[in-house]
């Protein structure tokens, strides 16, 4: 019972600190608000702003590692095309690349009848379920598609029949 009161008083203390640490919020950006000229309205908010931009700056700091600035996203086709399918997803073009159509160079089926399939870009994918009626052969050109949480689902160009797939080279 003793538990419960402390619980009980802590979280009402935490409340009431965060409701008038909101109302010392919203004063500031109320007498800003009322500012009639735009200059001095803008520069009101802009201190603001400022204020509680560099609060926060010395709490991150305090708690967490330096922002890294984004990478450029300068890669090629040809490097998309080499790195899908691949367990990294870096940059944002290689999030907006989730197709790909190529031709199949040679395609064999393993001991447990799991189509391994090379294309013609030296790329190895592995059937890792899915259809077992699906059929392909040398020359038949596919399309391996991104699916949720990294999955990727291999078709031939044509036809309904899909297979999922993971890549091994």
């Amino acid at each position: 019972m003793k538990k419960l009161t402390l619980l009980l008083l802590a979280s009402s203390i935490v409340f009431v600190s965060n409701i008038t640490k909101a109302n010392n919020v919203n004063i500031e950006i109320i007498q800003c608000a009322e500012i009639k000229d735009n200059k001095k309205r803008l520069q009101c908010f802009d201190n603001y702003v400022a204020k509680s931009l560099t609060a926060k700056e010395q709490n991150n700091t305090k708690h967490s590692n330096p922002i890294k600035p984004p990478v450029a996203d300068t890669q090629t086709e040809s490097e998309l095309v080499s790195s899908f399918g691949q367990a990294h997803r870096y940059s944002e073009k290689e999030r907006e690349f989730d197709e790909l159509t190529a031709t199949i160079k040679t395609v064999s089926k393993t001991l447990r009848k799991e189509w391994k399939i090379e294309l013609e870009n030296g790329q190895i994918w592995l059937q890792k379920g899915g259809d077992k009626r699906a059929k392909f052969s040398e020359g038949d050109s596919i399309i391996i598609v991104r699916g949720v949480m990294n999955s990727f689902q291999l078709k031939k160009v044509g036809t309904k029949r899909r297979i999922r797939v993971n890549r091994i080279q």
